[in-house]
Formats: C-alpha cells, structure tokens, sequence
C-alpha cells in the first residue's frame, strides 16, 4: 500500500535527523564541555542515536515489504 512507503520515508527521514542531531550534541560536548557537564551525556547521546537507527531501519523495513496491509 501506498502508506507503507509513506511512513517508511518518513521514519527514515526521522531516523536520519535523529543521528544527525546526535553528532551535532557530541561536536557540541566536545567544544563546551567541562566538569559541571552531566554525566549522563554519554547516554544522552548513545540513546538518542540508538534510536534514530531503529527509525531507520525501521523505515527500510517498511519500504520494501509489504508488512503492514491497512
């Protein structure tokens, strides 16, 4: 169906700006960063990215299978 590709495009479009949004926090980290950073940056940043690859592959899923049949 034709919402397949819809919502696959757009997961994968989000997945995208996700880890692009996750790079930019750690270049931002990196630049700003001193001892009154929080330490839960790392995983900030690792969830975040986690989660925008999920997006990502989750939208390829639906792209190329017929997986979900509204």
């Amino acid at each position: 169906m034709i919402w397949n590709y819809l919502i696959g495009i757009l997961a994968v479009l989000f997945g995208i700006y996700q880890m692009v949004n996750s790079y930019k926090y750690v270049k931002v980290i990196q630049h700003h960063g001193n001892k009154t950073t929080s330490s839960f940056s790392a995983f900030t940043v690792w969830y975040s990215a986690m989660f925008g690859l999920g997006f990502f592959i989750f939208g390829i899923f639906l792209f190329f299978t017929r997986a979900l049949s509204w």
